[in-house]
């Protein structure tokens, strides 16, 4: 009896794998056959194909559903955030005084975007006649200040861990600091930066979206252009 090589069996099999892929309706054509096919699986022992099948598509279907509850958790989120824009845009129309500005946009952003702290850090080069901004400069001796001033060029918020140092220029020495995202403020001019800080490394990562943060910065710079203008 002729001995049939391992390479001679491979090729059978390819041979039967391939005519099934190309005529699947094969096994149903032939239902005693199709029946008795059990394939081992490692907890379960020997089942049959059928079997195997539906627990495939079980645990699609449960991959699928995650994905899709994961989309609607992300649509909700992202509505929420629209009509806390649009709640934010009406109320600072509705305010003319700088400092009540100031002060709505910190107790907004934080709620808005579950955060520790909140401040503004404007350049020493922005004018105010009327002393409003105070504690708000950016102070020229603080060592950021070409760091900050890049960052509003550049038109694009910032998020992740700064330098500590950074972190008390910005945020003061008494806060607990650990990540953040800086947002630009510019409108005719360069202003400074709107900075949201928190406790949590994993609050603000350098993979995180911005296009909410980038479209408060737009509305909040607007905003204070004007006041400022004024």
């Amino acid at each position: 009896m002729p001995k049939v090589s391992a390479k001679s069996d491979q090729l059978e099999e390819s041979k039967v794998i391939e005519y099934l892929q190309e005529n699947p309706e094969t096994l149903m054509s032939y239902p005693d056959i199709f029946t008795s096919l059990s394939i081992p699986h490692q907890t379960r022992g020997a089942i049959s194909l059928v079997e195997r099948q539906m627990i495939l598509l079980r645990d699609d279907n449960r991959m699928n559903k995650k994905h899709m509850d994961n989309l609607v958790s992300i649509a909700r989120e992202n509505e929420e955030l629209n009509q806390r824009f649009h709640r934010l845009a009406l109320e600072l129309m509705s305010n003319d005084q700088l400092h009540d500005v100031l002060s709505l946009v910190q107790d907004q952003v934080q709620t808005f975007f579950h955060t520790d702290y909140v401040c503004f850090k404007f350049l020493p080069t922005i004018s105010d006649p009327k002393k409003y901004l105070g504690t708000h400069y950016l102070e020229v001796n603080s060592g950021v200040v070409d760091t900050v001033t890049t960052w509003v060029s550049n038109r694009k918020p910032i998020c992740g861990e700064q330098e500590a140092s950074t972190n008390v220029a910005l945020f003061g020495a008494d806060l607990n600091v650990q990540s953040c995202a800086i947002i630009p403020l510019y409108h005719a001019s360069d202003l400074g930066v709107l900075c949201l800080g928190s406790t949590n490394k994993k609050h603000f990562t350098e993979k995180m979206g911005t296009i909410f943060l980038q479209q408060l910065g737009e509305l909040v710079s607007a905003r204070l252009q004007g006041l400022l203008a004024g």
